[in-house]
């Protein structure tokens, strides 16, 4: 559920209005990512910049 959540909170952030032209310029990337208390470890789950 929480991955889900991430996901879908970066697709709005990408589609903002005022997010989106620097999104699609490569001037901004939102990264959606997961933390993981247990392990201390960071999944990044969409939107790398490749």
């Amino acid at each position: 559920m929480a991955r889900a959540q991430v996901e879908l909170t970066a697709t709005k952030l990408r589609s903002n209005h005022a997010l989106a032209p620097l999104v699609g310029k490569g001037a901004l990337a939102v990264v959606g990512a997961y933390y993981s208390l247990d392990t201390g470890k960071v999944e990044v789950l969409a939107g790398a910049p490749s």
